[in-house]
């Protein structure tokens, strides 16, 4: 597996949020990317990028905290939206990453988080619980051929400020 540093720079995105059980997931998935497309064609703006899905309350293993994730689907896009209850848009900061591209069944991405936590590790890093995962591929294609790009965020450990 090939693994890589980024620095992805500052965004301007359109999301949902939502707190689901992981079989509740992928039809969440599929009527939020539909519904922000609407609300993004609906007020003139442009998705510019590849749709994601973010999980935020990750352990130290990069696996969930709880059996409720706490997940946000959104779009990069043109320009700042009006936020509503329902969609939030905002500009995302930037932040610095590991990722990976994984090929074959999403089910079985497990094993990729596992070896970007090792690599945050090397680069005296430490994980910030925080995921993205952008989608490739459409459903249409077959399991085995799915792309998915993994990225976990992190921030490099402090030192300590003590000692000589």
């Amino acid at each position: 597996m090939q693994i890589e540093k980024i620095i992805k720079p500052a965004q301007t995105i359109v999301s949902m949020s939502a707190h689901l059980s992981h079989e509740h997931i992928p039809s969440y998935i599929g009527k939020s990317f539909a519904d922000l497309l609407e609300y993004i064609q609906k007020n003139d703006a442009e998705s510019i990028g590849t749709p994601f899905i973010s999980y935020l309350n990750l352990d130290e293993s990069g696996q969930p905290r709880d059996q409720l994730l706490e997940i946000e689907v959104g779009f990069p896009i043109n320009q700042e939206l009006p936020s509503t209850e329902k969609f939030q848009s905002y500009l995302l900061p930037s932040y610095q990453a590991v990722r990976t591209l994984y090929i074959g069944d999403y089910d079985d991405l497990t094993d990729s988080y596992e070896e970007l936590i090792a690599a945050i590790k090397q680069e005296n890093g430490v994980f910030t619980f925080r995921s993205y995962e952008y989608f490739l591929t459409d459903a249409s294609a077959p399991l085995d051929e799915q792309e998915t790009m993994i990225e976990l965020t992190y921030r490099l450990k402090r030192k300590d400020l003590l000692s000589s």
